[in-house]
């Protein structure tokens, strides 16, 4: 029996299944086998199941296959300059308009956003609840201290009748 504190990469793990699969044992005696081989660090009996699958449909190599997804390098300098940009102009812009406008895909902006440039709503938690205490330790000196902006702009209109617009 191997010492448990013996490391053995997935590689190897996945060569010893082939191996025990051409040689044509079932999917629990792997696993058996492994266990007593390997104590903790065996795979587990479904990733043994897996693939001992791959081998019966023939796959032959013990290396991880292409993967389609895509790269991870959306949340590159450039991107997060352009998203931190857009944001310093607008703090009010949603993730989707962003990821229209500079046609980033929106979960990679949504990582510049919360990861990179640290926008997530409990930092907005924690302002409001510093706000609150500043509040409520100098309630009299609050107002003047703080300065308020409101960008609401309601025009007032009157519809002329049909009457009225024909004049």
């Amino acid at each position: 029996m191997v010492e448990n504190n013996v490391s053995v990469d997935k590689f190897e793990k996945r060569a010893v299944i082939k191996y025990l699969f051409l040689k044509g044992l079932y999917g629990k005696a792997i696993h058996d086998d492994m266990l007593v081989t390997l104590g903790d660090n065996a795979r587990a009996y479904s990733v043994v199941k897996s693939w001992l699958a791959e081998f019966k449909r023939g796959r032959n190599s013990v290396e991880d296959g292409h993967r389609s997804e895509r790269p991870r390098n959306a949340a590159s300098i450039e991107n997060v300059q352009i998203v931190d940009d857009m944001l310093k102009e607008d703090r009010r812009l949603t993730i989707r308009h962003i990821a229209e406008t500079t046609d980033i895909h929106a979960t990679a902006v949504y990582r510049v956003v919360s990861d990179d440039l640290d926008m997530k709503k409990a930092n907005r938690v924690d302002v409001c609840t510093d706000l609150l205490c500043c509040l409520q330790a100098q309630p009299q000196f609050f107002l003047e201290r703080t300065v308020m902006q409101d960008e609401t702009w309601v025009h007032h209109f009157d519809p002329e009748t049909k009457r009225q617009s024909m004049v």
